[in-house]
């Protein structure tokens, strides 16, 4: 097991990586926004869930398979950045109700499980989150401390606490200064311009992660 010196310094390195602005912030800003607060935290839980599935497959040894495989790598991302275009254009095709912005949905608000399986495609589908783990986990394993795997798994359970506190908060805080907004100003013209900004987003990010893949997490 990692000792607690090890295990300080792993969470102040990566408490400074999650919260560095990226593709996965700007994605949950927008869930919250459009679906509300309980929206935003589901799909904040939907993309931690995604790390964790990263940390199980690097203790595992599996990313070191997808790090090797150009083809998987686009594959995966080209997955996710179509589900982000997709999630945009039901966004634009939405009609907002007469208080609130909606989510890309048309007959009904989307339930939790779907808020959070829409956040966990958005975050397995960032391929670029493996060949971090690859490279960042080694610098704080210590063969002398034990199983490298179960190392990698406490390491990994602190990367995944810290992310699940600040991705749910600002998720959160998204959703809720859009309810006090739209509570503040006539519906219409501004649910209908915040819809296409949100819309654009979504469709923006997807566009980013297809020519590049996501840089930060």
């Amino acid at each position: 097991m990692p000792s607690p010196t090890t295990v300080a310094a792993f969470a102040g390195a990566s408490l400074l990586l999650i919260l560095l602005p990226g593709p996965a912030m700007l994605f949950l800003v927008a869930r919250g926004v459009s679906g509300g607060r309980r929206a935003g935290v589901m799909s904040a839980l939907g993309v931690d869930s995604a790390t964790a599935t990263f940390v199980v497959a690097t203790a595992l040894g599996l990313t070191a398979v997808l790090a090797t495989s150009a083809l998987a790598l686009s594959v995966v991302r080209y997955v996710g950045a179509a589900y982000l275009v997709w999630l945009g254009i039901g966004v634009l095709r939405s009609r907002g109700q007469a208080t609130t912005i909606e989510a890309p949905v048309v007959t009904a608000p989307p339930s939790d499980f779907t808020n959070w399986r829409q956040g966990y495609v958005v975050g397995i589908a960032n391929p670029k989150v493996a060949l971090f783990f690859l490279a960042f986990f080694p610098q704080f394993l210590d063969p002398a401390r034990g199983s490298m795997t179960g190392q990698i798994l406490v390491l990994g359970a602190v990367f995944v606490a810290i992310g699940v506190v600040f991705d749910a908060t600002y998720a959160a805080l998204a959703g809720t200064i859009s309810s006090r907004l739209s509570r503040r100003h006539r519906p219409g013209r501004g649910a209908a311009k915040g819809r296409i900004a949100i819309g654009l987003t979504y469709i923006g990010l997807g566009g980013f992660t297809a020519a590049t893949g996501s840089r930060t997490l």
